[in-house]
């Protein structure tokens, strides 16, 4: 490897550790020097790093992910709007409740009322046949244990970036020799389309492993949490993972009972496109739950 492909691995593992620490510490008070000590960056040029990666501000990036995981939580649980706030990172519901409106032009309370509506409008936009075809559709609760895997991130519009995102982390694989018979193809989607602008999505193509491997350039290493989850099988392309999801968050949801435990849901892949027709894939979506 030539020192200018070095010197490339080195800043996607940089800056993917500042990115993998923002991702799971929403909840802190995230001080500039501290990431930037993170990526072994100078402070005086992390900013303008930072924000040509990101495609926005360093600042702007942490609040945006904090509202929107905000959004999800207003939508998808009964947690006060008060711990909310508490949970995204900020120090008062009162600074919490004045960068919401002042992103959405409502509070999170009248949000959270409105938008009741709004998903009950959404989910009737599902035809009547494919909707009774869902219904059909009962997860499997299963107890799973940690996964770790290796991953590559894309940014964009999920039906383009994922293709991107799949084969920068298969051929590190390849070449790493990490493909068994049992390998698990695993994919995250961090943002729902309908709360985050497309080309600001985030998806991670995951190969989970069984042996050590450290972090090397656009490739990052993470744990998927284990735990409960409620488990659906989704079949046909992944063009329609939406429907399901409509299904799942809109309906199901609201009428199990169930409530989110705080970690991403994710998918897992039983076949492959390019040896199986669309109508015929199986993806497994997993749903954290308590």
């Amino acid at each position: 490897m030539n020192v200018k492909a070095k010197t490339q691995v080195y800043y996607f593992e940089r800056i993917n550790k500042v990115i993998h620490h923002i991702n799971n510490h929403l909840d802190e008070t995230l001080d500039v020097s501290k990431l930037a000590e993170i990526g072994n960056y100078s402070p005086y040029h992390f900013h303008r790093i930072m924000k040509a990666y990101l495609g926005e501000p360093l600042g702007a990036y942490i609040q945006r992910l904090r509202l929107e995981t905000a959004i999800s939580l207003l939508l998808y649980s009964n947690e006060p709007v008060n711990n909310i706030a508490y949970n995204v990172g900020y120090e008062t519901p009162s600074s919490f409740n004045k960068a919401f409106k002042k992103r959405y032009g409502i509070s999170p309370v009248e949000y959270r009322k409105n938008n009741e509506l709004t998903l009950k409008s959404e989910h009737s936009k599902i035809k009547f046949n494919a909707m009774e075809n869902l219904k059909s559709l009962q997860p499997k609760i299963k107890t799973v244990k940690p996964k770790t895997v290796i991953y590559a991130r894309a940014i964009g519009n999920y039906n383009l970036s994922a293709e991107k995102a799949w084969k920068t982390v298969c051929e590190f694989a390849k070449i790493k020799k990490l493909f068994g018979f049992k390998t698990e193809f695993i994919g995250i989607s961090h943002d729902d389309p309908k709360i985050t602008e497309a080309e600001k999505l985030r998806y991670d193509a995951c190969v989970a492993i069984s042996k050590n491997i450290a972090p090397e350039g656009e490739i990052g290493v993470q744990e998927i949490p284990g735990g409960k989850y409620a488990v659906f099988t989704h079949k046909g392309p992944y063009e329609k993972l939406e429907n399901t999801y409509a299904y799942i968050f809109g309906k199901w949801l609201s009428e199990s009972g169930k409530e989110l435990r705080n970690v991403h849901s994710f998918e897992k892949y039983l076949n492959a496109p390019e040896d199986t027709k669309p109508e015929k894939l199986r993806t497994e979506i997993y749903i954290p739950v308590q």
